[in-house]
């Protein structure tokens, strides 16, 4: 009985452990994985319990096609707002360095080294309760769950997952704030999406959601080294690579402008004077004094 109970413990403890080594490495936590050569965002599906209002937008969408029926209305917008949100994530991964565009899994192949982003909103864990989460008529409460799955010559394998909170950031203010909005509309122009604004209120509220998840796959992208040395940066030059020279003193300027001064000639060595000799010592011839 005991070598039975004992076996069991071994088996139970094996499964546990093979568990967590799986659950880690598929979270990203128990290695790294190589940076993509392209990353793909698909579309995003949108939980109904968000409710997304945009009645400027329906209203210049019908100036332009025409009326349609209600139904329609809300389906058009969510689809707008979703390509808001994609369209922000590809940015925030192009303006970090990442090669990124939305698509969709079919017509990947397994050569390339890609990494799939999916995604869905849905209402935030305080605001699931309330049943008032969503996007637009001064509504919010809503969260991003992400999904990073790598495909490769080793096929397709989950790499992390993570619900992404609305970025606090302020967008639209500056020339970076600028050249992120055109990262953004050409992002939507390859989607295909509606041509037709959001809202200011609902445009900058799917841009928070797309800003806050595009900010953590980026993080996560840094655990992982794809962005080099970026992460842990050294002072050291690389070997084979002069380090940039230090700015010379407005003094060692000034020095170094001036011409350089001939060397003086050599003095001439002076004539040895001719030893004096030595005054003569008493002799004997002296007379000696009376």
């Amino acid at each position: 009985m005991r070598l039975i109970a004992l076996c069991a413990t071994v088996l139970l403890l094996a499964g546990c452990a093979e568990s967590t080594l799986t659950q880690s490495s598929v979270l990203g936590g128990g290695g790294s994985s190589p940076r993509p050569k392209v990353v793909v965002v698909t579309d995003f599906s949108i939980s109904p319990d968000v409710q997304v209002l945009d009645r400027a937008f329906t209203t210049r969408l019908e100036r332009k096609i025409g009326a349609f029926p209600t139904f329609e209305r809300k389906q058009r917008t969510v689809e707008r707002v979703t390509d808001e949100v994609v369209a922000t994530v590809v940015a925030t991964l192009r303006e970090a360095g990442l090669d990124a565009e939305p698509g969709s899994e079919e017509g990947l192949s397994l050569s390339e080294s890609t990494v799939l982003v999916t995604g869905k909103l849905r209402p935030s864990d305080a605001s699931a309760k309330k049943n008032d989460a969503g996007i637009g008529g001064g509504k919010s409460g809503v969260v991003a769950d992400i999904s990073l799955s790598s495909f490769s010559t080793f096929g397709k394998k989950q790499l992390s997952a993570f619900t992404a909170e609305p970025s606090g950031g302020k967008q639209g203010a500056g020339k970076p704030a600028a050249a992120f909005n055109g990262l953004v509309a050409e992002a939507l122009a390859s989607n295909k999406a509606a041509p037709e604004k959001l809202s200011p209120d609902v445009e900058l509220a799917a841009r928070r959601i797309g800003r806050g998840a595009g900010d953590k796959i980026v993080a996560f992208g840094k655990s992982q080294g794809w962005f080099g040395g970026d992460a842990e940066a050294s002072t050291e030059a690389a070997p084979g690579i002069d380090e940039k020279p230090a700015k010379p003193s407005a003094a060692a300027r000034t020095a170094a402008a001036k011409p350089e001064a001939k060397p003086k000639p050599a003095a001439k060595p002076r004539a040895s004077r001719k030893p004096v000799d030595d005054a003569p010592a008493d002799s004997d011839d002296t007379p000696a004094a009376d």
